[in-house]
């Protein structure tokens, strides 16, 4: 009897233990660390927060001096021009007869001719 009752207290000691181990109570945060936690993250997203609301101002002031001073931008797709560029080919006047075709070929579903030039271009 001595035997079961010094086996159960011990056992009852040794779940105690490592209950005890297995969680101690200085690993957790406590509500207090965690909200100091949270403070600091408010306040590096309000500084966050500004610097992208003044970002927003200059970019918004930016575009009204923009506006203000109308500025156009054209989108010129021929190039203007210049005393060093090639002259252009002029086409030559339209042929006697059609061009003879060398053969007509497919390529991926689209179809394509080789046709011969009878003089070379200038």
């Amino acid at each position: 009897m001595k035997k079961k009752i010094l086996f159960a207290i011990s056992l009852a000691a040794g779940v105690a233990i490592m209950s005890l181990a297995a969680d101690p109570a200085g690993g957790k945060l406590t509500e207090s660390d965690s909200i100091r936690d949270f403070r600091a993250q408010i306040t590096e997203l309000r500084a966050e927060v500004s610097k992208l609301h003044q970002q927003t101002q200059t970019l918004e002031s930016t575009v009204e001096e923009l506006k203000r001073s109308r500025i156009a931008v054209t989108l010129n797709p021929q190039p203007a021009p210049s005393a060093t560029a090639p002259p252009a080919l002029i086409p030559s006047p339209i042929p006697s007869r059609p061009p003879t075709v060398w053969g007509q070929r497919e390529v991926n579903g689209w179809t394509y001719y080789i046709v011969p030039c009878e003089q070379q271009s200038r």
